[in-house]
């Protein structure tokens, strides 16, 4: 049994020393994207996160976008599949600190039950939070998720802790 469910269990190792380096600037950079419905665009929106717990919608950009950088916005990881891919993982990073593109500073607050909503293409997923941890800020970091599902996972730094950073793994449970 413990065998089985470290199988069902997916690492997957990613490099983030390129995203923790910005992330770890903290700089702000004043950009006004727009919100176009133009997919073929790759400096529009292509999707919108939502976290009601902590008032937090903001739309984030193709992997390709000069915009789809912690510089400007959240930021799609190089590796990440978008929702409508079936046990993939949308991995999201941002700032968590005081500036204005600290997207991401209140999700120390999430609880158990929170839920974040990401709306792309036609269609709005639910995802549950079912775990938050911390790794070491060292440029890479290790996924730990269930592989048989469909997740979403964001990344900040950890608050009030320079030497960490807390991943956030959420998991689909409906797609409407």
């Amino acid at each position: 049994m413990f065998n089985k469910k470290n199988m069902d269990l997916m690492e997957q190792q990613i490099v983030l020393e390129d995203v923790l380096e910005e992330i770890n600037e903290d700089k702000t950079v004043d950009v006004d994207p727009t919100d176009k419905k133009d997919s073929d665009n790759i400096d529009t929106y292509v999707g919108i996160l939502e976290v009601p717990d902590v008032n937090l919608k903001r739309g984030f950009f193709k992997e390709e976008s000069k915009y789809n950088n912690v510089k400007y916005n959240i930021t799609v990881i190089k590796g990440s599949t978008m929702p409508d891919v079936e046990n993939g993982n949308l991995i999201l990073a941002s700032h968590s600190g005081s500036s204005s593109i600290s997207f991401f500073k209140n999700l120390y607050k999430l609880g158990n039950d929170a839920y974040a909503f990401v709306n792309y293409g036609s269609k709005r997923y639910t995802y549950k939070l079912v775990d938050k941890y911390e790794e070491p800020k060292d440029g890479k970091l290790t996924i730990t998720r269930n592989g048989n599902k469909s997740c979403l996972t964001l990344i900040t730094c950890t608050k009030d802790n320079n030497s960490t950073q807390t991943i956030y793994i959420f998991e689909l449970m409906s797609i409407n």
